[in-house]
């Protein structure tokens, strides 16, 4: 026996979307760059600019530097 027009199975005529994030936006993707290698980084860029324009405090601005990095290592931990 047929199965009747109307009773058939539908069949999709657009292939499925890929799955997104709400309201139809693309998922955000993973920072290149942790907030913690950021902090190193500018700290160490600063300390630089620093030592160059004072060089008789570059031993205390090499010791506050190992600081923050330190503790950044700290907080990850």
């Amino acid at each position: 026996m047929r199965a009747r027009p109307d009773q058939a199975e539908p069949t999709p005529l657009l292939p499925a979307k890929p799955a997104r994030g709400a309201r139809g936006a693309v998922p955000p993707r993973e920072a290149l760059v942790s907030t913690r290698a950021l902090l190193i980084v500018l700290v160490a860029i600063g300390a630089g600019a620093l030592t160059a324009m004072a060089p008789q405090a570059a031993i205390p601005i090499g010791v506050g530097v190992g600081v923050v990095t330190l503790l950044a290592q700290i907080v990850k931990d």
